[in-house]
């Protein structure tokens, strides 16, 4: 949805007015990518910037509201990314209605700017296009882990959702907190309508591991692609196709002092993916090695290193296209 400022400073003003306390917070990140890849096909350098506003408008204690706008310069648009409603009926069970995203996956419950890659995935890239993320039109039951209540170590999400595609299902995802560490499963359903209508089924699992200084995480799914099981359905062919996915990334912020320094943040993230399970030696191999570079606590210089091996039925050897390197500078707020 593309909106004008205008619009954006109307519907802001909208929900100030009726609200006992708005909170504004976001991003801001312009940077330069290099990539492996042909001229004559596509660039191989590209230039880029983003931004992000967020809007947190409180009403009362057990009504709240959010607004979440994006702009890039692929676009050279603003639009309206997420709204919510968010309501609190118990003490551990909270309500969410409107355009919210799907926490499959430890990934996704991070938001983009904390992310410690400046993108996202191959693997978490690859399932959303399916169907496994992003945002979906919801109604979401939900409790996060608060670590002053320990007589509850538990997180847990139920969410039911509807887009304009045919698309309908209902994902949950309910995780085990114990100190540093968090252990959680996921499951989703979904089902398409209309001439060719299927059914899917994905899983999840991950273990994270988050401290002050350090974060780890592995991730691991096995997600049945309804795209492919369309198309394959057409042929007579068997439209049950899983794909399997895993990450696992691990990051450590060494802190100083300094006026122009505040921590050096080495990472690692690898990962592979496999469109179809049946034939595992067709997949990608991602490996980014990067280091975050804090001139302050929201303002960070982040370098990623992102090497991927392709290896497909067109391919005889493992390929390293659209493996990249990439430079940002980012600033929250």
């Amino acid at each position: 949805m593309r909106i004008t400022f205008l619009i954006i400073i109307s519907i802001l003003f909208t929900f100030i007015t009726s609200a006992q306390e708005v909170d504004f917070e976001g991003y801001g990140a312009a940077g330069f990518k290099f990539y492996n890849r042909e001229t004559v096909i596509e660039y191989n350098q590209e230039t880029y910037y983003e931004g992000k506003l967020q809007a947190e408008i409180k009403y009362n204690k057990k009504i709240k509201a959010q607004l979440d706008f994006r702009g890039n310069s692929t676009d050279n648009a603003v639009s309206l990314r997420e709204f919510s409603l968010k309501l609190e009926f118990f003490k551990k069970l909270y309500f969410k209605i409107g355009n919210l995203k799907m926490p499959f996956g430890y990934e996704q419950l991070v938001n983009r700017e904390e992310l410690y890659t400046v993108d996202r995935s191959f693997v978490n890239n690859k399932i959303s296009e399916v169907g496994y993320g992003e945002r979906r039109i919801s109604i979401m039951a939900y409790h996060e882990f608060d670590k002053d209540e320990k007589d509850f170590p538990f997180s847990y999400y139920f969410y039911v959702f509807k887009d304009n595609s045919l698309y309908h299902g209902a994902m949950t995802r309910l995780s085990y907190h114990n100190n540093d560490f968090i252990y959680s499963i996921n499951y989703l359903f979904q089902q398409k309508g209309g001439n060719n209508p299927i059914t899917a089924n994905g899983f999840g699992a991950d273990v994270a591991i988050e401290k002050k200084d350090f974060h780890s995480s592995l991730q691991l799914f096995y997600v049945q692609d309804p795209e492919e099981g369309i198309r394959r359905e057409l042929q007579n062919l068997n439209n049950k196709i899983f794909s399997t996915g895993a990450t696992y990334t691990a990051a450590y912020n060494f802190e100083f002092n300094e006026e122009f320094l505040k921590g050096i943040e080495p990472l690692i993230l690898v990962g592979i993916f496999v469109p179809d399970s049946d034939l595992s030696e067709y997949h990608t191999i991602q490996s980014i090695l990067g280091i975050n570079f804090y001139i302050d606590k929201d303002v960070r210089f982040r370098i990623n290193g992102d090497l991927r091996f392709i290896k497909s039925k067109f391919n005889s050897a493992y390929s390293t296209q659209s493996s990249r390197g990439i430079f940002e500078i980012q600033v929250s707020f």
